[in-house]
């Protein structure tokens, strides 16, 4: 056997670098020549343009993958892109960092909540029982600052712009832009503010995305964007597991890094939450600031959607992957609210498979050891209220 990197695959390619990289990758099938040979054959457009492309086999133009920065891009088309397979990407984080690019109206209620979650968090949490979430860090933030970030954004609009570097194979770019296409000539004049607000946003993704449009490659199978359904699916605990639930914006955004799992959302219809609501940090309800919580939402949700909104979530998988999922998020370091979501999950899946009961602790109390100290403790990991 012989391993071998190939510069030209992962170096930046123009639009004939591609196709002449997906030519290679497709010759390997029926030649008896060594790749080095391949890359000196010359391009052949009938080969590439008039038999690959038109006969649907696009695998060659997988091999090839394309990373970009983007930024100033809304949060939910952030999502969009995060939830098709396959992906790598790297985000801006809302616990790590201050918000800022947000509306005045939602910066004024982001910033009077983050000084009302750094005082309950520290009530809750006093320096001489929790010395390890005082502990300011490089950027002078310490761990109560950044609990306080994190909760805080769920005043903000889920439309919010944010930054990432986001890997993609050239395929999957034209996938992209062809289901977006589809979604802005379905959902332009849809009822749903949520549908025509998303579709009007998706345009200015596909121009940029145009340098790297191929003609044939738009997507040739019965595969559409993941991220969305119109109803729940049919509960069921096995080997394989699918299961409904209410989640926020935010807390979707957090699960669907789980990319062995798979998760929809069923899309809103109305602004103020709909029925569903939203969800409250638990260290706000034991204040006593739930309905001021509530009010302000509102005042987001009038002309808005804001991250706290409630949606109904479907997600499916294998029962090794959920126990991969229960390592990663029933740990003091992940989100609040998937921590709870997961734990919530985790006993209702244990009701049909016994097992999992032994998977409701943090992974620090099943062998596995955390890269950081842990700031809470082990024994209180899944007790905690942010």
């Amino acid at each position: 056997m012989e391993i071998k990197l190939i510069p030209q695959i992962n170096g930046t390619a123009s639009l004939d670098e591609l196709k002449k990289n997906s030519q290679v990758s497709g010759r390997i099938c029926y030649t008896e020549k060594d790749i080095d040979g391949l890359f000196e054959e010359p391009y052949d457009a009938k080969l590439v343009e008039g038999r690959l492309l038109p006969s649907g086999h696009h695998s060659p133009f997988e091999h090839k993958h394309l990373t970009f920065y983007m930024k100033g891009i809304p949060k939910i088309l952030a999502m969009v892109l995060n939830n098709e397979r396959p992906y790598v990407t790297s985000e801006k984080s809302a616990r790590y960092t201050t918000m800022k690019d947000i509306i005045p109206e939602q910066k004024e209620l982001y910033d009077k909540w983050l000084e009302i979650l750094e005082q309950e968090i520290a009530r809750v949490y006093p320096e001489s029982q929790f010395p390890r979430l005082h502990i300011r860090d490089k950027s002078n933030k310490n761990g109560i600052t950044k609990l306080a970030q994190e909760n805080a954004r769920y005043m903000t609009s889920v439309f919010t712009p944010t930054k990432m570097v986001h890997t993609l194979e050239a395929r999957q770019v034209n996938f992209l832009i062809d289901e977006f296409q589809k979604y802005i000539s379905e959902k332009s004049n849809s009822q749903s503010e949520f549908e025509r607000r998303l579709s009007q946003i998706m345009p200015e993704f596909i121009d940029q995305m145009q340098p790297f449009q191929i003609e044939n490659l738009e997507n040739k199978t019965d595969r559409h964007l993941s991220m969305f359904r119109e109803t729940p699916v049919e509960e069921y605990f096995g080997d394989v597991y699918a299961t409904n639930y209410l989640l926020s914006f935010a807390g979707l955004a957090q699960a669907h890094r789980h990319r062995t799992l798979d998760y929809t959302m069923v899309t809103p219809q109305l602004n103020g939450g709909n029925d569903k609501g939203f969800f409250v940090p638990e260290v706000i309800r034991r204040a006593g600031l739930s309905d001021e919580w509530y009010n302000d939402l509102t005042k987001v949700a009038s002309n808005d959607f804001p991250q706290a909104q409630l949606l109904y979530v479907t997600e499916r998988g294998k029962i090794e992957d959920f126990r991969s999922k229960c390592i990663l998020r029933l740990c003091s370091h992940a989100q609040y609210e998937i921590m709870q979501n997961t734990k919530a999950t985790a006993e209702k899946y244990s009701r049909y498979r016994q097992e999992i009961l032994d998977w409701i602790k943090p992974k620090c109390m099943q062998g596995n050891k955390c890269a950081e100290p842990c700031a809470v403790g082990s024994n209180m990991a899944l007790e905690r209220i942010v």
